[in-house]
C-alpha cells in the first residue's frame, strides 16, 4: 500500500511535469528562438539544485522524509499555480520564468534526496529491483503520457493551460502522500551545527566507496558532454532547424520515454536477477552507437532527405529514441539499485545528494555553453563533436574501469553493516 501511495503520488506529478517540460521550451524558443536562453533557463534549472543538494541531503537523513515530500509538492504547486494567473494576464516574461523557476530549482533539491532515499524503507530488500522496474516503468508512462499532451495543450490552449495542469498534480500528489504510513528511522535534528556535521559524515562516507567515486567521476565526464544534447540542442533542432510543430515535438519526447517503459518493463520481467554490470556495459555501448545514429540525423542532408519536418523524419527520430531510451534503462536502473542496497538507510540521502552532485556538477556549464555555440555554429556539427567524445568517454570506462567498480560494490555487499560505516 505504502509503496503503490508513493508511486501513483509521483506519477500523478510527473504526468503534469511532462506536460510543462514540452510546453517551456516551446514557449521559450517561439519566445526567443535563441539557444543561448535555452542554456541559461537549463542552468537556471539545474544549479540551485545541485548547490543545495548535499545539503538536502543531510535533511533528508535527518527529517521525516515523508513530510519533505508532502510539503515540497504542495508548495511547488501553488508557486505553478501562480505562474498559471500570470500567464493567464500575459504577465510571463522570460525574467519572470528564471525566477521562478529558480524557486522551483529550490523545491526539488530538497525534494529529491528525501524521495530517493524512502524508497528502501518502504520496500524489502529483495524487491528492490522489482519495485525499482515498476517505478522506472511508471514514470516513463507518465513522461509518455505528459508530453503527447504537452504538445497538444500547448498548441491549443498556450502556456497557461501546461502551468495549470502541472500545478494541479503537484497538489494531487502531495494528497496521495499524505497516506502513506512511514516511521523515520534516523534521529532528528537539535541544531544546525548537526547539518554540517551530517555532510562531514556523507562525504567521509563516499571517500571509503572507491567504486562510486569511479563510477561518478565516469559519469561527471559523460553527462557533461551528453546531457546538453537532450536538455538544448534538442528541442532547439526540433523546433528551430527541423521546425517540427508542437504536437510533433510533444510525440517525440514521448518516444524517447516510452524507450525506457520499455527497457524497465524487460528489466523487470527477464533481467531482473541478471549482473548490473553486464546491464551496464550493454546499455552504455548501444546508446552511445544510438547517439551517433542521432546525431547523423540532425545533418542538413539528412534533413534535406526526409523533407524536413515530414512524418518521415518524425518517425526516424522517434524510431532511434525508442531504442535509446530502452538502452538508458539498462544503464541507470541497475545503478540506482547497486546504490540503494550499498548504503545503509542512515546516510542514504546524504549519499544520494553528493553521488548527484557528482555526477551532474558541472552539467549547468555544458548547457551554458552549447546554449552559446548554437547561436554560432551549426547545431550537427556540435552534436557530432559531443558525441564523439562520450564515445572515448564510455570506451575508456568499459575497458578499464568499469570491472573493478563492481569488484568494488560486490566486497561491500559482503561487509557487515558496522563495517561499511565509516
Amino acid at each position: 500500500r505504502n509503496f503503490w501511495l508513493y508511486a501513483m503520488g509521483r506519477f500523478v506529478s510527473l504526468v503534469g511535469s511532462g506536460v510543462q517540460d514540452v510546453a517551456l521550451p516551446l514557449f521559450i524558443l517561439d519566445l526567443t528562438g535563441s539557444g543561448t536562453i535555452m542554456g541559461t533557463f537549463m542552468i537556471i534549472s539545474m544549479l540551485p539544485r545541485l548547490l543545495l543538494y548535499p545539503i538536502a541531503g543531510v535533511l533528508g537523513d535527518r527529517i521525516n522524509r515523508k513530510w519533505i515530500m508532502v510539503w515540497m509538492d504542495f508548495g511547488r504547486g501553488v508557486v505553478i499555480l501562480i505562474l498559471a494567473l500570470l500567464a493567464l494576464r500575459n504577465l510571463v516574461t522570460i525574467p519572470v520564468l528564471f525566477v521562478v523557476q529558480f524557486v522551483i530549482s529550490i523545491m526539488n533539491a530538497l525534494f529529491g534526496p528525501a524521495t530517493s532515499a524512502m524508497l528502501p524503507d518502504i520496500v524489502e530488500k529483495d524487491e528492490l529491483m522489482r519495485a525499482n522496474s515498476i517505478l522506472m516503468s511508471l514514470n516513463s508512462t507518465a513522461y509518455i503520457v505528459g508530453p503527447a499532451l504537452g504538445g497538444i495543450i500547448y498548441g491549443i490552449g498556450g502556456i497557461m493551460a501546461a502551468f495549470l495542469i502541472n500545478g494541479i498534480s503537484f497538489i494531487a500528489s502531495g494528497i496521495s502522500e499524505l497516506f502513506i504510513k512511514y516511521e523515520q528511522k534516523v534521529k532528528n535534528i537539535t541544531n544546525v551545527g548537526e547539518i554540517v556535521e551530517g555532510l562531514k559524515e556523507g562525504l567521509m562516507y563516499i571517500k571509503t566507496q572507491r567504486g562510486i567515486l569511479t563510477l561518478m567521476s565516469f559519469a561527471l565526464v559523460v553527462n557533461f558532454l551528453a546531457a546538453p544534447i537532450f536538455a538544448v540542442l534538442y528541442p532547439y533542432v526540433m523546433r528551430v532547424v527541423i521546425k517540427f510543430t508542437a504536437e510533433q515535438y510533444g510525440l517525440l519526447e514521448t518516444s524517447f520515454m516510452g524507450g525506457i517503459l520499455l527497457g524497465n518493463i524487460l528489466l523487470g520481467a527477464f533481467f531482473a536477477n541478471k549482473k548490473a554490470e553486464n546491464l551496464l556495459i550493454k546499455g552504455l555501448i548501444f546508446e552511445t552507437l544510438l547517439l551517433f545514429v542521432f546525431a547523423l540525423l540532425m545533418f542538413p542532408q539528412s534533413i534535406a532527405f526526409f523533407s524536413g519536418p515530414s512524418w518521415g523524419m518524425f518517425a526516424a527520430i522517434a524510431i532511434v529514441s525508442v531504442f535509446m531510451g530502452a538502452s538508458n534503462a539498462f544503464v541507470n536502473t541497475p545503478i540506482n539499485v547497486e546504490f540503494q542496497q550499498l548504503v545503509p538507510t542512515e546516510y542514504r540521502a546524504r549519499v544520494f545528494s553528493v553521488i548527484e552532485v557528482m555526477g551532474q556538477g558541472i552539467v549547468p556549464i555544458g548547457y551554458g555553453l552549447v546554449g552559446i555555440l548554437l547561436d554560432n555554429a551549426p547545431a550537427h556539427e556540435i552534436a557530432l563533436a559531443l558525441t564523439f567524445l562520450t564515445f572515448i568517454s564510455v570506451v575508456l570506462f568499459v575497458t578499464r574501469y568499469s570491472k573493478a567498480v563492481f569488484e568494488d560494490f560486490e566486497n561491500r555487499k559482503k561487509e557487515p553493516d558496522a563495517e561499511a560505516l565509516p
